[in-house]
């Protein structure tokens, strides 16, 4: 029933029964007539009361139909952000394009939802990052709420939110006769807005941003499997490595214990941001650290295994990827890592240490403090190879 409808319906009852009560005191002399009168000044009442009770709310949407669209509504009209409580984002390709037009116009898209575990969910995820959303995953239902935050600040009485709720319908089997599932749901959904709802619109923003800050950032990852030769053409870019052969090169495991490491510490922000790609190894079943690309943002990148150099003492010593193991060999019991390993590459930018005798700095040092013994003239540029490595994804 329509609001217009819905009112008239209302009041039109209660005028009819407030003049029927008046006509039966006016007729009393007339106990048909009044009684009548009476009878529908009563229906009247009971009209009035039902459309109270079932009055349309015009902030509550019954129906998939109704809840799509007000969710789609509220996550493509967004003016500063969007932050999302998903489950498995059925409805991110539908609505990428319109995704990739308020990123692109500067509205910050946080979405928070399971790690994708099927092909098809797999799509959906990386239609988000392709639309510039940022996006980080979680853990069995760690997050059970549905719903979205439009425009939320802590502390203003301002911004929308929605909160979603699907229940199963239960259907008779026709063949047992016992009650069952048809895969079907009953949608409902509730808007809040400022004023009434500030307050609770600001706790679920606060509740957004306490869960996204605890888990590390998403990112799908894809094996790459590249030969000797295309390993040769990228380690190129950085000028040390620019005769590198084909016989300089070996991708094996190497046991953590015999690593050694050209600077004393690893920093403890970039610890931080490398955990990220850890569970992610092992949800798409990868070993650490085999080739991969990284999609993360609007760009990917390829990821090389750490690269080793061994030394002519057989000494292995970490140039790049010092980060990863170390994390590694911090969070787990893996005795052996996969490693790109170079050979007769020349002297050392420092005098290697064990990798066990490496610590934590919660900020950067300078090379002459953070290597010992440093020597400029032999450092190896591996951001060159880096910068390259983002190119190359498109290629991969």
């Amino acid at each position: 029933m329509s609001s217009k409808v819905n009112n008239i319906t209302q009041w039109g009852s209660l005028a009819l029964a407030v003049t029927g009560m008046s006509v039966d005191k006016l007729l009393h002399g007339h106990p048909l007539i009044s009684n009548i009168f009476a009878a529908v000044a009563f229906l009247a009442l009971v009209v009035f009361a039902l459309t109270q009770i079932f009055k349309s709310d015009p902030n509550r949407f019954k129906g998939k139909g109704k809840v799509d669209f007000a969710w789609r509504t509220l996550l493509t009209r967004a003016d500063s952000s969007v932050e999302v409580f998903a489950g498995d984002v059925s409805w991110a390709l539908s609505n990428k394009d319109k995704l990739l037009d308020r990123s692109q116009a500067g509205v910050v898209i946080r979405v928070l939802c399971r790690w994708p575990t099927t092909p098809r969910l797999l799509d959906q995820v990386r239609a988000l990052i392709e639309a510039g959303v940022q996006v980080r995953f979680y853990t069995d239902d760690l997050v059970k709420l549905r719903g979205l935050v439009a425009d939320a600040r802590v502390g203003l009485n301002s911004g929308t939110a929605l909160t979603v709720s699907k229940v199963p319908k239960d259907v008779i089997d026709s063949g047992s006769g016992h009650a069952g599932n048809d895969g079907l749901f009953d949608y409902e959904a509730r808007r809040y807005l400022p004023g009434r709802d500030g307050a609770y619109i600001a706790t679920l923003h606060q509740l957004f941003n306490s869960v996204w800050e605890g888990l590390p950032q998403g990112v799908i990852m894809d094996r790459v499997t590249l030969n000797k030769g295309r390993y040769c053409r990228i380690l190129s870019k950085s000028p040390h490595y620019k005769d590198v052969t084909a016989d300089d090169v070996e991708v094996r495991k190497v046991a953590v214990a015999s690593l050694y490491s050209c600077c004393k510490t690893v920093k403890a922000a970039r610890l931080k941001r490398v955990s990220a790609l850890f569970e992610a190894y092992g949800r798409f079943n990868l070993e650490p650290f085999e080739s991969c690309k990284i999609e993360s943002g609007q760009s990917g990148k390829l990821v090389l295994p750490p690269i080793i150099e061994q030394q002519p003492d057989g000494k292995l010593v970490v140039i790049d990827g010092m980060h990863r193991i170390y994390h590694l060999v911090a969070h787990t019991d893996v005795q052996q890592v996969t490693c790109l390993v170079l050979k007769g590459l020349g002297a050392l930018p420092s005098t290697p240490l064990p990798f066990g005798d490496v610590r934590v700095s919660p900020t950067k040092l300078r090379r002459h403090d953070n290597f010992p013994d440093y020597n400029h003239e032999h450092f190896r540029d591996i951001k060159a190879i880096d910068r390259h490595l983002t190119v190359a994804a498109t290629s991969a």
